[in-house]
C-alpha cells in the first residue's frame, strides 16, 4: 500500500511541476506577445507619423507651387482679357466709320508710305473697298506712284478676316506697303496701349 501511495504522490508532483512549467511558459509567451504587440504599435505609429509628415510636406510644396503660379496665371489672364477688350473696342469703332471717314483714315495711312515708292508703278489690292474707291484714295493721297491696276482682295487674304484697307505693291513685287485698319490698330496699341486701356477699362487696369 505504501508503494502505491508513494507512486500517487510522485505522479501528483510531476503533474504539479508540469502545470507550473506550463504556467511559466504561458506567462513568458504572453509577455513576448505583449512585447511584440508593443513593438508593432510603436513601428506603426512611427510609420504613420512619417507618412503624415511626408503628406504635409508634399501638400505644402504643392500649395507653394500653386501660390507662386497664381500671380503669373492671373497676369496672363488679365493681359489676354485686356488685349481682347482693346481689339474688340477698336474693331467696333472701325465698323461704325462712315465711308468718308474710312477713306480719310486709309488715305492718311497711305501718306506715310516711304519715299522708295515714288516713281514706281504699283498694283493696288483693295480689301473691303470698291476698286474705283480704292483708286481714288490712292490718287488723292500718294504722290509719285502710277497705279497700273486695282484688284479686289478677300478680307482673309490680308491676314485678318476683319481687315479693311489697301495694299500697294510694285509691279516687280519688291516693295509692298499695307494701309489697313489692322495696321492702324497695331500702331495704336503699340503707341497708346495704356491710354486706350485706361479709357476703355478704367484706371484700375
Amino acid at each position: 500500500m505504501e508503494v502505491i501511495k508513494s507512486g500517487d504522490a510522485l505522479e501528483k508532483q510531476v503533474l504539479e511541476d508540469a502545470r507550473t512549467k506550463a504556467s511559466h511558459i504561458l506567462a513568458e509567451a504572453e509577455r513576448e506577445c505583449d512585447a511584440i504587440r508593443e513593438e508593432w504599435r510603436r513601428r506603426t505609429e512611427a510609420e504613420m507619423r512619417k507618412m503624415q509628415q511626408n503628406r504635409e510636406t508634399r501638400t505644402e510644396a504643392i500649395r507653394s507651387e500653386l501660390a507662386a503660379s497664381l500671380p503669373l496665371d492671373f497676369m496672363r489672364a488679365r493681359l489676354s482679357y485686356m488685349q481682347g477688350a482693346l481689339d474688340s473696342a477698336l474693331q467696333d469703332f472701325f465698323s461704325r466709320l462712315s465711308a468718308t471717314d474710312l477713306a480719310t483714315i486709309i488715305g492718311n495711312l497711305l501718306k506715310r508710305m516711304p519715299p522708295v515708292f515714288r516713281g514706281t508703278t504699283a498694283v493696288v489690292f483693295a480689301c473691303g473697298l470698291a476698286p474705283n474707291e480704292a483708286r481714288k484714295i490712292v490718287e488723292e493721297n500718294v504722290l509719285g506712284v502710277t497705279v497700273q491696276d486695282v484688284k479686289e482682295m478677300a478680307q482673309g487674304q490680308t491676314g485678318d478676316g476683319r481687315d479693311v484697307g489697301l495694299v500697294l505693291e510694285t509691279t516687280d513685287g519688291r516693295i509692298r506697303f499695307r494701309g489697313t485698319l489692322r495696321e492702324l490698330s497695331s500702331q495704336l496699341l503699340e503707341q497708346y496701349r495704356e491710354e486706350l486701356a485706361e479709357a476703355l477699362l478704367g484706371r484700375d487696369v
